[in-house]
């Protein structure tokens, strides 16, 4: 998988065939042009009667679906060509509820040999629209999708060629790469199909995939497809997973997933959930989700769950987004709870308190912070304070993150201030990065940060990533 690039993803949407039924007279081939033709002069589409009637005696009506389908079966099943030429038919069907149900009933009619036909029939007749807003996008998701349970491995094969084509013709044109095109990302939706009926040889498949990063993004579909049968194979897959070196985020953000799931079977079932997992690091993105679903309906409840934790090092990151939250109402109330906290957490919690703390009253978070004694929670606590107050007085955010005595911490600290300094002011930054006598890498990091500090206010720290 060297030559693809795999691109963050849209989660996989549903679609299907609808409840609703269709009157169509026996014999008529041509039921869903007219059909979608009265839908675009606002005419109704009838319902299917259940008798016979009108002519019809013991004659059974067929759904417009069924009746599109057998216009180009043949021998038992439909051919590339004749699959294609349906494809193309079904995307001028302008009544959505109809193209749901042709495109449902086209899907039940794929085969290893046709779905290369139906994949690009489908891609060539797109209409306008912006991709990955629905329709179309999801189509191409779901036809992805299915192609991955009949055949995984000559799915990726032939999309993957079908990619490297493309790119081939856009660089020929002069055109660049990429272009808009969704590109492997509809690789995920066919791992995601594969792992729905086989969840081993799909997970195999990754052990091929060298670069980290496209390693990750296709464990994710793998997991997707893993959780359509349950969440006990998804767990051991996420487990099996090689730890990654920055803290296991990802196997924890693999595990948020898996607590979706749960959470979708309510809140108490979820919770019992997260008691059964004994793995810290998969524990981590567990109590994490469960507890930022909760912050949002009921802090007190929250709080009160999370503290039972709190001496887990796996609930850092729970602890974390319930202080978050807590703290944008009353900071002062999560200083007092962190007191009693133990050392795992309290940290934490006091740099969430003094960063919003700091946002509202920064002269009385300094006050506060200079009555506090040396210690792990005045660091975390000025790490806060220090990070909040660059975005107004850099300068005298730099002299507080000076005085952090962890220097692990100093200098994270240190290069985040500096950093937010060089964006707001450049001339008095580069003048304090001259005489700070920091390392070359350390410059070039001040210098080449991003500009957007992504949702929220943070993304540094377990549980930063909060968005208001």
């Amino acid at each position: 998988m060297k030559s693809s690039v795999f691109f963050p993803i849209l989660i996989l949407t549903a679609a299907g065939a609808f409840g609703l039924g269709w009157a169509v007279r026996p014999g008529g081939a041509d039921v869903p042009a007219k059909a979608a033709a009265q839908g675009s002069k606002g005419a109704r589409t009838p319902v299917v009667r259940s008798s016979s009637g009108g002519g019809g005696a013991g004659k059974a009506l067929m759904r417009p679906e069924t009746e599109f389908v057998e216009r180009f079966r043949s021998s038992g099943g439909i051919s590339e060509d004749d699959m294609a030429t349906a494809v193309a038919e079904m995307m001028k069907v302008n009544d959505p509820i109809l193209r749901r149900k042709l495109f449902a009933a086209l899907l039940d009619e794929l085969t290893p040999e046709n779905a290369k036909a139906a994949w690009i029939a489908l891609r060539e007749n797109r209409r306008g629209g912006f991709p990955g807003r629905g329709g179309m996008e999801d189509e191409l998701r779901l036809l992805a999708n299915a192609w991955g349970r009949l055949d995984g491995p000559g799915a990726i094969k032939a999309l993957t060629e079908m990619r490297a084509e493309r790119e081939a013709q856009r660089e020929g044109d002069g055109r660049g790469r990429g272009g808009g095109d969704r590109g492997p990302g509809e690789l995920i939706s066919v791992l995601s199909g594969w792992a729905t009926v086989d969840g081993d040889a799909a997970a195999a498949y990754l052990d091929g995939i060298e670069d980290q990063g496209q390693q990750r993004m296709a464990a994710f579909g793998v997991l997707q497809g893993m959780l359509v049968n349950g969440v006990d194979e998804a767990m051991a897959f996420v487990s099996s997973l090689p730890k990654s070196e920055d803290g296991n985020r990802a196997q924890s953000f693999y595990m948020a997933i898996v607590a979706n799931e749960m959470l979708e079977q309510g809140m108490d079932t979820a919770k019992s959930w997260v008691d059964t997992i004994s793995d810290p690091d998969l524990r981590t993105g567990a109590l994490s989700r469960v507890a930022d679903e909760m912050v949002r309906d009921d802090l007190d409840s929250a709080v009160e769950w999370v503290t039972q934790y709190a001496d887990e090092e796996s609930a850092a990151r729970a602890v974390s987004r319930v202080a978050s939250e807590w703290a944008e109402d009353d900071p002062q109330a999560v200083l007092a709870w962190a007191a009693d906290l133990p050392d795992a957490s309290r940290a934490l919690a006091y740099e969430q308190a003094l960063d919003e703390w700091t946002e509202r009253d920064p002269v009385a978070a300094g006050e506060y912070l200079t009555n506090m004694a040396p210690s792990p929670e005045r660091d975390s606590a000025v790490e806060g304070f220090a990070t909040e107050l660059a975005r107004e007085d850099a300068a005298t955010a730099m002299q507080w993150a000076e005085t952090i005595a962890s220097e692990d911490l100093r200098q994270q600290t240190v290069l985040e201030v500096a950093q937010r300094w060089y964006r707001t002011d450049r001339t008095a930054a580069t003048a304090w990065i001259e005489a700070s006598g920091l390392p070359a890498e350390s410059v070039e990091s001040i210098k080449e940060a991003p500009r957007f500090d992504g949702p929220g206010r943070g993304g540094r720290g377990p549980g930063r990533g909060r968005g208001r």
